[in-house]
């Protein structure tokens, strides 16, 4: 079906709830009509003249982006100057704008999630916790035979996993009663007599942000018409979420070794490097955008190389030895997430059942340049 912008703020709350987001923080919906349809979403780091041009021309009817437009009050809309220039664009075209921001930086499987399989860490763990994720049980009654459809179905959602095994589960038999009334489409049994089924109880670990599109595929396997199930709030601590990832190499690689592979990653020909380059990397900490805060927790945890978008001058401790740091740029250090987060933005749109084309802005450029 085709969606509403509705649908689509809905289930970007379940994934990456405003809640996430920091303190003061901006994001959500920031123009459009919550009823208005969408077909085709274009995802984008930042609402540019270009970028919104390119939206229009594609007969976009949302602009998907991480950085928020209106992050400052305005006080005027002049349509000879930003954000002005690009609201009017945006209403005259009829473009919806949606953006997440730090609640997108903090997910598990956002945009820092993506930096560290990037620079293929092993063993990543967050660099600033700043949440964990509520766990719920799904529990789920399935008429025998059909357990491993449904059990296969949700964990390949992601339902179910468990440190480092996936699919897990419990079941339990029983038996179900029910009665047909005057229209029912029964799976078995006739309409208006009292039935009776062979049923499991199948139990499965489900995190909060995948709980929409769980049950959306629950109802599409499941051979009931009308699917009997259960959600649980558990007091288990949650997945983590939060700024930046630390994590290891197997085996150490020589400094100019790694500068050459996070040009090459992040696509850039020049970086800023701070402190002292050591003589080999093996442990490394990444945050995208502004990470000159996380300096210290890179610092307590061992990192002897930090990547990140930008820092300040008052941000690099003075005499900073058992840290170098890669600054390459805040432009460069997020947009490699966008094509990748417009291909998972598609399949969680799928799963829910809505039709939405995603597709990445291919008229992103940086800011700035150096001579």
């Amino acid at each position: 079906m085709t969606a509403r912008l509705k649908e689509i703020l809905e289930i970007l709350e379940a994934h990456y709830p405003a809640a996430w987001a920091v303190a003061g923080d901006k994001g959500g919906l920031e123009v459009g009509d919550p009823e208005a349809p969408v077909d085709l979403a274009l995802v984008a780091l930042e609402a540019t003249p270009a970028v919104v041009a390119e939206a229009k021309t594609r007969g976009a009817q949302l602009l998907l982006t991480h950085h928020p437009l209106l992050y400052q009050p305005l006080k005027e809309i002049r349509q000879d100057q930003p954000p002005g220039l690009m609201l009017t664009a945006l209403l005259r075209a009829g473009i919806s704008l949606i953006s997440c921001h730090t609640n997108l930086d903090v997910a598990p499987t956002g945009l820092n999630a993506h930096l560290a399989r990037l620079l293929q860490l092993e063993d990543i763990k967050i660099l600033s916790e700043t949440g964990r994720e509520p766990y719920f049980k799904l529990s789920v009654f399935v008429p025998l035979g059909y357990e491993d459809r449904v059990r296969q179905a949700l964990g390949d959602l992601g339902l179910g996993l468990i440190g480092r095994y996936s699919h897990c589960s419990f079941a339990s038999r029983g038996q179900g009663t029910y009665l047909p009334l005057s229209g029912a489409r029964p799976f078995q049994g006739q309409e208006g007599k009292l039935a009776r089924a062979s049923e499991s109880r199948l139990e499965m670990l489900t995190p909060q942000s995948l709980l929409v599109a769980a049950i959306t595929r629950l109802k599409e396997v499941h051979p009931y018409e009308e699917v009997a199930y259960d959600l649980y709030p558990l007091k288990n601590p949650g997945t983590p979420r939060g700024f930046g990832r630390i994590g290891d190499w197997p085996q150490p690689k020589p400094f100019p070794e790694v500068v050459a592979l996070v040009k090459e990653l992040f696509r850039v020909e020049t970086v800023r490097v701070w402190g002292n380059a050591p003589l080999e990397v093996q442990r490394l900490a990444v945050c995208g955008g502004s990470g000159g805060d996380l300096l210290p927790a890179a610092l307590a945890q061992g990192a002897q190389l930090y990547v990140t978008g930008e820092v300040r001058h008052h941000q690099v401790p003075p005499g900073l030895m058992q840290l170098a740091v890669l600054e390459v740029g805040h432009f460069a250090s997020e947009v490699v997430f966008m094509a990748p987060w417009a291909g998972r933005l598609q399949e969680i749109f799928q799963q829910a059942g809505l039709t939405v084309e995603v597709a990445a802005a291919l008229a992103q450029a940086p800011p700035l340049g150096y001579l």
